[in-house]
């Protein structure tokens, strides 16, 4: 008997379903077992698809995406009424992601930004009809609904997808990674790192198997979650902690913060070296789970 199952992209960029399209032959396997009774990223469902469900009738919902509008809410609710079990998938749905970065500004600003001081603009207005209300900030969809599985990654690796989707097909409770990301890298790492430069991710050429923290370069390793396969540093690339807080860890970017701050030489590395190098604290520490972190947005007096 088919799975039912049911794929709600709420605010994203779709590349979390872009990423479960790149499973490409695996999902001739999967497929034929699943009745996918919404998705209106790929076919045209309307909401009033979802409403005359009946609650509880779906077996897996997949959720994509944050709540930045009052309809992206109202989805969110509606699928984990009707799912029996309910799958935060990717980044943005788990912990907030890059977009979330907004609440470091008023949604007033913001919105100005957008639709009238933005050089693409036209015609200087913010539209008030036939859109949903924005929400003044993000939260992580957590906060709104009960989740029974988290699959974070921006997006999540389609192997990483397969191994989910598999478990789920079987009646099995998916186990995810629990270790670092630097478990997960194939780089060789000093029993004991010391920082003795901070460099930009754009200076130099690193070395293609030494720890790229140790050669420098901000890597956030440390305070990320295996899951990935560590697919950027393996490339030469710094880990930017899509994967969200490695385990215990309850703010990923004060996590890392106190990592860099244990191993940094300062007589070698100055905190203006430092301050040059990273130049933005919140995009380079708190980029994907700024939402999720102890201080999850910006606070400004009422006018």
């Amino acid at each position: 008997m088919p799975v039912k199952v049911m794929f709600v992209q709420l605010a994203s960029c779709w590349g979390c379903h872009q990423s479960l399209l790149d499973l490409h032959e695996t999902l001739a396997d999967v497929l034929p077992q699943l009745e996918i009774v919404f998705w209106h990223t790929v076919v045209d469902y309307k909401l009033h698809d979802v409403e005359k469900l009946p609650d509880g009738s779906v077996d897996v919902g997949f959720t994509e995406g944050f709540c930045r509008t009052e309809e992206d809410l109202h989805l969110l609710k509606l699928a984990r009424q009707k799912c029996k079990l309910l799958v935060s998938y990717g980044t943005c749905s788990t912990y907030g992601s890059i977009p979330s970065l907004l609440n470091l500004y008023p949604i007033e600003e913001a919105l100005s930004r957008k639709f009238k001081e933005a050089e693409s603009v036209v015609e200087g207005r913010i539209p008030d009809k036939h859109v949903p209300k924005m929400l003044e900030h993000v939260k992580p969809n957590r906060e709104y609904v009960k989740y029974d599985l988290f699959l974070p990654g921006c997006p999540p690796e389609p192997p990483l997808i397969a191994g989910v989707v598999t478990s789920l097909l079987k009646g099995e409770t998916p186990k995810l990674k629990e270790r670092t990301l630097c478990d997960e890298c194939p780089r060789v790492k000093s029993d004991v790192i010391v920082l003795k430069k901070v460099k930009r991710d754009f200076e130099g050429i690193p070395e293609p198997e030494k720890c790229l923290l140790e050669q420098g370069y901000i890597c956030m390793g440390p305070a990320t979650r295996e899951g990935c396969g560590a697919v950027c540093t393996s490339a030469g690339v710094p880990c930017k902690g899509c994967m969200g807080p490695g385990p215990n860890v309850m703010d990923q970017g004060a996590k890392m913060l106190s990592a860099l701050a244990s191993i940094v030489d300062y007589e070698s590395v100055s905190p203006e070296d430092l301050v040059k190098a990273v130049k933005d604290v919140v995009g380079t520490f708190s980029r994907f789970t700024l939402p999720s972190s102890i201080i999850p947005k910006a606070v400004f007096k009422k006018k």
